[in-house]
């Protein structure tokens, strides 16, 4: 467990110092977070492990930003191989992004982002780099839509569709509410689509954030011509599990 938590920390601290360099005449703004469980949409890209993750941004009084994470990642096994670990296998996530955000009234804003999710490595012996692009509709802090894009999913060929609404409501000065639902229409690469949710209690201090969320997901299989699933190379889908996080700003 060691090797593979702190193999990847050492690139990831690589990666924040580059791009920190790169911006210093710029305002910058950025987060590192551990969290026990790196979550996205209806995977863990960590395993079920613990991550290590940062984040630098810019943005320009125009609107338009530019910024990239990182992430220490590990993709698991595959759900019909449970005894086989993937040679090769990618530690290090890194996405890159640029964007432009828009207030076109006076509570509504509306985000255009393009990310590229870059991997040290092969997932599942493969090259799983790919592309996905954003559209975000914010009302006020309250309410966020979001539908993405991309047409090589983990490096996959054909369309993938995400959908996701979140809701946030402020408990305290120092205490939020918030939660999402998601729908991740991918059976065009991986034959199935996935709902997926979350819950929990975000808390702030300063530059400090604690967090405590509930994940779920569920598989909606699509059947062969011969009336069968199909099950090509994928994470395991994400179990219901509850993930701690602590985030500091900068």
């Amino acid at each position: 467990m060691q090797t593979t938590f702190f193999f990847p920390l050492y690139r990831l601290c690589a990666v924040v110092f580059l791009f920190q360099s790169g911006f210093a005449l710029a305002e910058i703004h950025g987060t590192i977070t551990g969290t026990t469980n790196y979550i996205s949409r209806m995977y863990s890209k960590s395993a079920g492990n613990p991550a290590i993750q940062g984040n630098l941004d810019y943005q320009h009084s125009s609107g338009v930003y530019v910024g990239a994470s990182a992430s220490s990642f590990d993709i698991g096994r595959n759900e019909q191989e449970e005894d086989l670990i993937y040679p090769n296998a990618a530690q290090v996530e890194v996405t890159p992004y640029v964007g432009w955000s828009y207030q076109f009234a006076d509570d509504w804003r509306m985000d255009l982002q393009y990310s590229r999710y870059i991997y040290d490595n092969l997932i599942f012996s493969r090259p799983g780099d790919y592309s996905e692009y954003y559209l975000f509709l914010h009302y006020k802090s309250y309410l966020s839509a979001q539908f993405s894009y991309s047409n090589d999913f983990y490096g996959l060929k054909g369309d993938s569709f995400f959908y996701e609404l979140t809701g946030r409501y402020p408990l305290t000065d120092y205490l939020e509410f918030s939660s999402a639902f998601g729908y991740a229409r991918v059976k065009d690469v991986q034959d199935a689509d996935y709902p997926y949710w979350n819950a929990g209690l975000t808390g702030r201090y300063k530059f400090i954030a604690l967090d405590l969320r509930y994940y779920d997901a569920s598989e909606i299989y699509y059947l062969d011509e011969l009336g069968g699933n199909i099950s090509p190379d994928h994470p395991v889908t994400l179990k219901a599990t509850v993930v701690f996080s602590i985030s500091v700003g900068f």
